[in-house]
């Protein structure tokens, strides 16, 4: 049986699927990669906006959810894992948009569509 060396165990890299909704163009995705990308532990990500999803890679990427959510959430967007548990979980979901994404008159995006 293989031996897996503390170096090994934290160089493996774990994806995260979310969905975001809100994103309506490719300055959306920018925001939205930006913000992921600045989360701990996150190495790798790519956001589809004609799917609305943002695939996570990075070590512990899946414990990373909360944090993940937080910073979709500070960015103006909303966002739930991709999974069909997340439904039932409300703890893995974030519902609402920030102040500055839900002006009235303003475009429907997280904050770059105004």
């Amino acid at each position: 049986m293989p031996v897996i060396t503390t170096e090994l165990q934290e160089n493996i890299m774990e994806i995260a699927e979310l969905n975001v909704a809100g994103m309506t163009c490719g300055s959306c995705v920018a925001s939205v990669t930006r913000a992921l990308k600045r989360v701990p532990g996150v190495k790798d990500v790519h956001v589809d906006l004609s799917s609305g999803t943002a695939r996570i890679t990075g070590e512990q990427a899946a414990q990373q959810l909360p944090a993940l959510l937080a910073a979709l959430s500070d960015a103006g967007y909303e966002a739930s894992a991709k999974r069909a548990a997340a439904s039932e979980n409300p703890a893995t979901q974030v519902s609402h948009h920030s102040a500055r994404a839900t002006g009235a008159g303003e475009g429907s995006g997280g904050g770059c569509c105004r």
